[in-house]
């Protein structure tokens, strides 16, 4: 169930930890497979799911063609020096295929 707290209320570390607990939960002793945008919300859940899964969790950049310019390599960059591993896909043709350039 889903309960919202407020600001005042959060303590992160018991949320990480909890958030953690779950995706180890969830995943056994499986992998997982996650897609990293560069975003917050993918951002925060690539952290979460390397600490809980570390080498169990696959992230993948999928590279569409419509970022700023160097903006995969610096997102991509960044979780690497992190300790993440990042596969990159590069599908620029097939988004630009599929917009009709």
């Amino acid at each position: 169930m889903i309960q919202e707290i407020t600001a005042q209320e959060l303590n992160s570390e018991d949320f990480i930890n909890e958030k953690v607990k779950e995706i180890k939960g969830a995943v056994g002793d499986g992998m997982a497979i996650n897609a990293l945008s560069g975003g917050v919300d993918s951002s925060t859940v690539t952290m979460l799911g390397h600490r809980a899964l570390g080498e169990r969790l696959k992230t993948v950049f999928i590279e569409n063609g419509l970022m700023r310019e160097g903006e995969p390599k610096q997102v991509v960059g960044f979780f690497q020096k992190l300790g993440v591993r990042v596969e990159v896909i590069d599908a620029r043709k097939e988004f630009s295929r599929r917009s009709g350039n």
